[in-house]
């Protein structure tokens, strides 16, 4: 939320949810003017059609219930607001963490039907990266760009209303 507020965001436009108590207690010591909640990605806090934007970061990845992930999945629309927008980033390939699973591009649409989609590959590798950077930031940008060794999925996800 600290990026967003550097880009000009409203503070009393954003919200944050996270199902771990001590991030919320953690940002709320950093950002008190922010309104933030502890909750399960499965029963979100707020009224339908509240936000023009949802952001979704590596959270999907690290949900290994399908059923879990499409009840998550079916309580972000309804909190967008007509012409509204999910952002989603998120690993589509992630081979060096056990706890999490890639999700692929057809997983995605299953998971929000009825809705048109913009998917970028985009992330270089982190391993690759972590080695990389501190020789040349040029090389991992020459990577990145290639897409080849990309690992997330920046997707923009808008409701067919």
């Amino acid at each position: 939320m600290h990026e967003f507020l550097g880009y000009g965001a409203s503070p009393r436009r954003l919200h944050g949810t996270d199902l771990l108590q001590y991030r919320v207690k953690d940002t709320r010591v950093r950002m008190p003017h922010l309104p933030l909640t502890c909750a399960d990605g499965q029963q979100l806090p707020y009224e339908s059609a509240a936000f023009d934007l949802v952001l979704q970061y590596p959270v999907f990845s690290s949900v290994l219930s399908s059923d879990i992930k499409a009840t998550m999945a079916r309580e972000m629309l309804p909190v967008l607001r007509p012409h509204g927008m999910i952002i989603w980033y998120d690993f589509w390939l992630n081979p060096t963490t056990p706890n999490t699973t890639g999700v692929r591009s057809a997983e995605i649409r299953r998971l929000f039907p009825g809705c048109s989609y913009t998917f970028r590959r985009i992330t270089l590798a982190p391993p690759i990266t972590r080695r990389l950077v501190h020789r040349s930031w040029m090389a991992c940008f020459l990577l990145e760009s290639l897409k080849l060794l990309n690992t997330h999925y920046l997707v923009a996800i808008r409701p067919d209303r």
